[in-house]
């Protein structure tokens, strides 16, 4: 009955921000989904939607650190405030420029970008705030598990709701109704009760950084579980991205064909994760190696149907590990290093999603994505074999 009632839950605190966090995940892909639309209607051109896409995640990569190292020494229910605070305040903003009908190419990049910083803020918040409000062990496993049953949740329901809201009510009242939903989150900041920091940080900031670097770099089990979130970003979820390639490139599907493929890796996340939420734990070098052998298998096997069913096994895959991957950092975290080594755990992993479809984008334009599928799955066995020997994670 563990995914019935997860240790998470048996904590009022945990409950209450999980509440609040519901409608502010769904919120957040309804802004993915509307900035892109806007992008694309402001200008016609798929290179100023990448931009948009990429002025939403860069400034998580070059301030998520420092954001992290903040959290570290102050107050996380005020940080918690001030970030969902910041993004339902850009998307208000969005909503009132849309309606008054002075939104331009330009205001629409400062928007992505304001709400990039917002967001570079939040993740080293909630990733510090979530484990504290539940006692160590198994609860903080199945605090990363049910974020992960909420993020995969929202992506598979947000976008379809999000669109249909478009076409029914258009971008402005979507985008107030996205910013009415981060709102609770920031309201029940007050009455959330975190266990205090055993040792506050204070002195220079840059200095707070290193030592959430050298933590890292000092303990065996976080060099191991960086290292497996880098291979398993770089090839299962460097796939991931490329699924309009699958969909249209391969299989002559279209936007229908690439609807599927998402809705199937969101599926096979959407299980993956929710197997997690009862503080599950281990299983990551087996699944890592079974997601990168369906990788390979969706090479040799150009069905349709193997694209379908691989693709969700991979979505499964990836999830099953990363749940687990965050799983074993935050286990081996004191509170006050949470916000500084989470921000680089979330760095490692964008930038190695965003290295893995690159790559696998220019092998893919040389030999075929189906090829390239096969390379990619056979060399990420070769890679995560050695990790067989170690420590199970």
């Amino acid at each position: 009955m563990t995914f019935v009632s997860p240790p998470a839950l048996r904590h009022p605190g945990f409950r209450l921000w999980f509440a609040a966090a519901v409608p502010f995940v769904l919120s957040l892909w309804a802004m993915r989904v509307i900035f892109g639309w806007l992008a694309w209607e402001l200008s016609r051109d798929a290179g100023f939607v990448g931009l948009v896409a990429a002025l939403g995640l860069v400034p998580i990569v070059v301030a998520g650190p420092v954001f992290g190292a903040l959290v570290d020494r102050v107050d996380v229910t005020w940080a918690l405030r001030l970030s969902s605070g910041s993004m339902a305040a850009v998307t208000a903003a969005a909503a009132v420029a849309q309606g008054a009908g002075v939104m331009g190419e330009d205001l629409l990049c400062a928007l992505a970008l304001a709400l990039g910083l917002a967001t570079a803020m939040h993740h080293p918040v909630r990733m510090s705030l979530g484990p504290r409000l539940v006692p160590p062990g198994a609860a903080v496993a199945s605090v990363v598990a049910l974020g992960a049953v909420n993020f995969n949740v929202a992506r598979l329901v947000s976008p379809v709701a999000t669109g249909a809201a478009l076409v029914v009510w258009g971008a402005a009242p979507t985008l107030m109704l996205a910013a009415v939903g981060m709102a609770p989150l920031g309201l029940v900041a007050g009455r959330l009760h975190p266990r205090p920091l055993d040792r506050p940080r204070t002195g220079a900031l840059g200095a707070a950084m290193r030592e959430g670097v050298a933590h890292v770099l000092r303990a065996a089990p976080l060099r191991r579980a960086f290292a497996l979130t880098a291979l398993m970003s770089v090839v299962l979820r460097g796939y991931l991205e490329l699924l309009p390639v699958m969909a249209s490139g391969v299989h002559e599907r279209g936007a229908e064909g690439l609807g599927l493929l998402t809705a199937a890796s969101g599926a096979g996340a959407l299980l993956a994760a929710a197997g997690r939420t009862g503080g599950a734990r281990g299983g990551v070098v087996p699944a890592l190696l079974a997601g990168m052998a369906v990788m390979a298998g969706i090479g040799m096997w150009t069905s349709w149907a193997a694209a379908l069913a691989g693709t969700a096994l991979v979505g499964a895959a990836s999830t099953w590990c990363g749940v687990g991957l965050q799983q074993a950092v935050q286990d081996a975290l004191p509170d006050d290093l949470r916000g500084r080594v989470m921000s680089l755990w979330v760095v490692a992993a964008l930038g190695a999603v965003a290295l893995g479809a690159g790559l696998l984008g220019v092998l893919a334009q040389a030999v075929g994505l189906p090829a390239a599928c096969v390379v990619g799955g056979v060399a990420g066995v070769a890679l995560a074999l050695p990790f067989v020997r170690g420590r199970t994670t």
